[in-house]
C-alpha cells in the first residue's frame, strides 16, 4: 500500500531554489543596478530642481491662500544671499539651499504681494537653477502661480 503522507516524498516534490539559481538572479540584478544606478545620478540635479520649483510655486500659492482666509496682505520676501524666503503673514522660511542641495535661487525684482481678494499687487518671475539648467516660478497679476 502506497503511502501518500510520506515526509521524504513530500520534501523530494517541493524543492526550492539551486545555489546556482539563486546566483544567476543575484549576478543579473548586480548588472541591472550597475547599469541603472549612473543613470538616475545623471537625473537627480534635474529632478531636484524641478522639485524645487514645484515646491516654491505651492509655497507661492499658500502665501496667496492665507491673503485671502486671513482677509490681509501677504508678501512672499526672498533673499538671494542666504537662499531663504519668508511670509508677512506666519512664521514660515524656507531655505531652498538647504532643502535641495545644488540649486540657486534668483530673486525676483520685487517681492510679490498677495492682497485680500487673491490678485497679486506685485507680480514677479522667481529663477531657480542647478548650473546647467533654470526653472522659472511665475506670479501673473491676477494671482495665477504658475511654473515655466
Amino acid at each position: 500500500m502506497l503511502n501518500f503522507m510520506d515526509g521524504r516524498n513530500y520534501r523530494r516534490n517541493s524543492a526550492g531554489f539551486t545555489l546556482i539559481e539563486m546566483m544567476a538572479t543575484i549576478g543579473v540584478a548586480a548588472i541591472l543596478m550597475a547599469i541603472a544606478i549612473p543613470q538616475f545620478l545623471s537625473a537627480l540635479p534635474g529632478l531636484r530642481l524641478n522639485d524645487a520649483a514645484r515646491q516654491v510655486a505651492t509655497d507661492l500659492q499658500l502665501a496667496r491662500m492665507r491673503a485671502i482666509s486671513q482677509n490681509n496682505s501677504n508678501t512672499v520676501t526672498f533673499n538671494t544671499s542666504t537662499g531663504v524666503y519668508s511670509f508677512s503673514l506666519g512664521s514660515e522660511s524656507y531655505d531652498i539651499d538647504q532643502l535641495y542641495p545644488g540649486i540657486a535661487l534668483t530673486a525676483p525684482t520685487a517681492n510679490p504681494v498677495f492682497t485680500s481678494r487673491g490678485t497679486a499687487s506685485t507680480p514677479a518671475t522667481i529663477t531657480l537653477s542647478n548650473g546647467t539648467a533654470i526653472r522659472q516660478v511665475e506670479v501673473t497679476p491676477v494671482g495665477r502661480v504658475r511654473i515655466l
